[in-house]
C-alpha cells in the first residue's frame, strides 16, 4: 500500500514540473506497476487513493506534449481493470470523466498536413508523427475497450453493481446502469468518428482488431439495447467487414465475433419463430462454425453462393458457408445497406436455388426465409427464375408469416 501511495504522489509531483522526459518515465513506471501486479492482491485498498491515481491520470492526458498524453493513455488502459478499482463504491462517475477526457485528447490530435515533397528530414519528422498519432488512437482504443470489459464484468459482481454505500434512493449518477449507458453514447458519438477517420488516414490492423472487439464486447454491456445498437452499427460504413478479406487471424476472429453478435441478435428481434429457442440454437452454431471461415471479397462471395457440391462427395462445408452468407446479407439488406449489386446477387441466388433443387437439399427455415427476402428486394434487377419450379419457391414461402420485414411479392415468373 505505502508503494503504490508513494508512486501516485511521486507522479503528482512529476506532473507539475517542466521535464517531459520525467513526465514519460514516471507514467512508464506507473503503468508496469498496473500491469505485473498479481489480480488477486488489490493494489489500491484505499478509496481515496484510488480516486487519486485517477485523478493524477485525467491530468496526464490532457497534458499537451502528446508524447506524455500517449503514456498517460496507456496507463489509463492498465488501471481500467476490475481488480484495480473494487474499492466501494465503484467511481463510475470519475471513470466516466477519464474516459471523456481521453477520447476528447484523442480526438482533438490530427494527424500533420501531408508534404508532397518532403525533404527527407521533413519525411523523417513526418513519419515519427504519424506513428506517434497512430500509436495514441491505438491506445485510446484499447483503453475503451478495457473500459467496456469492466462494465461487463461488474454485471456479474453483486457489490458493484448495487455500488453500496451510495445514499438510498438517491438519483446517483454512480451506477453501473448509467456507466454503461455512457459507455454507449459516447461511443457513437466519439470513439467511432476517431477511428474511422483514422483508419482512413492511416489504415492498421492492429487497430481494426482492437475496434471490432470492442464494438462486440459492447453488446453484452447493456443487454436491453442490443437491437438498437445493432441496426445503429448496420447502418454505419459497417458492411465491407462482412466479406473482409485478411490475413490477420486476430483481425479476422473479431470480425467473425462481431457479425456473430450483430446478426444473431437481428434475427433474434425481427424474426418471429415458431421453436424459435430451437431455430436460434441452431442459426448461433451456423454461424459460429462458418463464420471464421468467410474470408472473401464481394465477387468471390456471389461466386461462393453459385457453387454447388460435388454430387459425389458430401460437402456439408460448403453448404454451411453459403447459409452463412446469405444471413449476412439478409441483415445488410433488411437494413437498407445494400454494399453487392442487385442484379448479380440476385443471379448468384437463383444459381443457388438451382443447386438446392437438384441436389435435392433442404435448407433451415431461416435460410429460406432470407433467401425468399432477397429475391423478393432484388426481382427488379433480376433475371427470371426460369428454371426454378413454382413449387419449390411456394412450398416454402409459408415461411413469410413469420416475418416483420414485409418484403414486396415475388413476380410470377416461375416455370
Amino acid at each position: 500500500m505505502v508503494g503504490i501511495e508513494s508512486v501516485v504522489r511521486s507522479l503528482k509531483g512529476i506532473l507539475q514540473l517542466n521535464n517531459v522526459e520525467l513526465h514519460k518515465q514516471g507514467l512508464l513506471l506507473f503503468t508496469e506497476i498496473l500491469k505485473r501486479q498479481p489480480v488477486e492482491i488489490k493494489l489500491f485498498t484505499n478509496l481515496a487513493m484510488c480516486k487519486d491515481a485517477i485523478g493524477v491520470l485525467m491530468e496526464a492526458v490532457k497534458c499537451p506534449v502528446q508524447e506524455v498524453a500517449v503514456e498517460a493513455v496507456k496507463a489509463v488502459a492498465a488501471i481500467l481493470r476490475k481488480d484495480h478499482l473494487s474499492c466501494l463504491p465503484v467511481q463510475y462517475v470519475e471513470l466516466q470523466k477519464l474516459i471523456e477526457t481521453m477520447l476528447k485528447r484523442c480526438a482533438d490530435l490530427s494527424l500533420p498536413p501531408i508534404n508532397r515533397r518532403p525533404s527527407h528530414l521533413g519525411h523523417s519528422i513526418q513519419n515519427k508523427a504519424v506513428l506517434r498519432q497512430g500509436q495514441f488512437l491505438l491506445s485510446t482504443v484499447e483503453g475503451f475497450r478495457n473500459a467496456c470489459r469492466l462494465a461487463v464484468e461488474c454485471q456479474s459482481d453483486p457489490l458493484a453493481l448495487e455500488n453500496a454505500f451510495t445514499a438510498p434512493g438517491s438519483e446517483s449518477e454512480n451506477t453501473l446502469s448509467s456507466f454503461s449507458e455512457f459507455l454507449l453514447k459516447i461511443c457513437d458519438s466519439l470513439c467511432i468518428p476517431i477511428v474511422l477517420v483514422g483508419l482512413v488516414q492511416s489504415p492498421h490492423p492492429a487497430l481494426m482488431e482492437v475496434f471490432i472487439s470492442t464494438l462486440s464486447t459492447l453488446f453484452t454491456v447493456v443487454p436491453s439495447m442490443q437491437e438498437k445498437f445493432s441496426r445503429k452499427l448496420g447502418i454505419s460504413p459497417f458492411s465491407y467487414i462482412f466479406v473482409l478479406p485478411s490475413s490477420n487471424p486476430a483481425l479476422n476472429q473479431a470480425c467473425s465475433s462481431f457479425l456473430y453478435s450483430m446478426c444473431l441478435s437481428l434475427h433474434s428481434a425481427a424474426e418471429k419463430m415458431e421453436d424459435s429457442s430451437q431455430q436460434e440454437r441452431e442459426m448461433s452454431e451456423l454461424l459460429q462454425r462458418s463464420l471464421p471461415q468467410l474470408n472473401y471479397s464481394v465477387p468471390e462471395s456471389l461466386t461462393l453462393l453459385s457453387e454447388t457440391p460435388d454430387a459425389f462427395c458430401l460437402d456439408e462445408a460448403l453448404r454451411s458457408h453459403q447459409y452463412c452468407l446469405l444471413l449476412l446479407l439478409y441483415c445488410a439488406y433488411a437494413l437498407e445497406d445494400r454494399f453487392v449489386p442487385e442484379a448479380e446477387l440476385f443471379s448468384a441466388i437463383r444459381n443457388f436455388l438451382l443447386s438446392v433443387q437438384d441436389q435435392g437439399d433442404c435448407p433451415p427455415p431461416y435460410v429460406f426465409r432470407a433467401v425468399l427476402y432477397l429475391l423478393a428486394v432484388c426481382q427488379d434487377k433480376g433475371e427470371a427464375l426460369d428454371l426454378v419450379k413454382a413449387d419449390f419457391i411456394t412450398t416454402n414461402q409459408s415461411f413469410f408469416k413469420f416475418f416483420t420485414f414485409s418484403p414486396p411479392p415475388l413476380k410470377s415468373y416461375c416455370v
